[in-house]
């Protein structure tokens, strides 16, 4: 958790620093991949290139749709409008971290792959 919130302090002060520029979202899609697999590693949960990938296409995909949308409207609004992009991109953040943590807590027997390799080929032996 504390993880998160890190990567949560880190998303805002991005924010912050950067919502009068347009289309910096980019910064925080990078920060929540880069979030996604650092704790995977973590959690010892082995990710390929394939599922940081996909894990980044839809992460950007579903930002764009819902945040970027909302807050290009807002950046209308000067004051409110950059106010709302930090307190968006924080909740997102925190929220994205809080599943992706729940999700590689769970049981994996990828993890344990060669051990279970070394384990069973001493038994054959």
């Amino acid at each position: 958790m504390k993880l998160i919130l890190i990567y949560t302090l880190v998303a805002g002060v991005l924010a912050a620093l950067t919502a009068p520029i347009p289309g910096t979202s980019l910064l925080l899609t990078a920060l929540e991949v880069f979030m996604i697999v650092h704790l995977a590693k973590v959690n010892e949960f082995k990710l390929g290139m394939k599922e940081i990938g996909y894990s980044a296409a839809a992460i950007w995909g579903i930002s764009t749709v819902l945040r970027d949308t909302a807050l290009e409207i807002l950046t209308f609004f000067p004051g409110i409008g950059w106010v709302a992009e930090v307190i968006i991109a924080v909740l997102f953040v925190f929220f994205l971290g809080s599943l992706v943590n729940m999700y590689f807590k769970k049981p994996n027997p990828s993890r344990h792959e060669g051990t279970t390799d070394e384990h069973s080929h001493r038994i054959k032996e």
